[in-house]
């Protein structure tokens, strides 16, 4: 299917994209912050914490990089 020529529909898939990128940074980072703390140093609930701030991060960061990409 060839891509659509709506502008409409273009910006709906990148803002789709962009919600995922950040999402699954979140659900990246607190996984391994939940994985630190309850087999690696039981320090519940900062490995968490620590996590979901870096992968928050990491998700605006890819947001920012992606916009940087489209056209103007």
């Amino acid at each position: 299917m060839p891509p659509s020529t709506d502008p409409f529909y273009a910006g709906l898939g990148q803002a789709l994209r962009v919600g995922t990128e950040v999402l699954a940074a979140l659900i990246v980072g607190g996984g391994l912050g939940w994985v630190a703390d309850t087999y690696l140093f039981n320090t519940s609930p900062w490995g968490m914490v620590v996590g979901l701030v870096l992968g928050g991060a990491a998700g605006v960061r890819n947001a920012y990089r992606a916009a940087q990409r489209w056209p103007s």
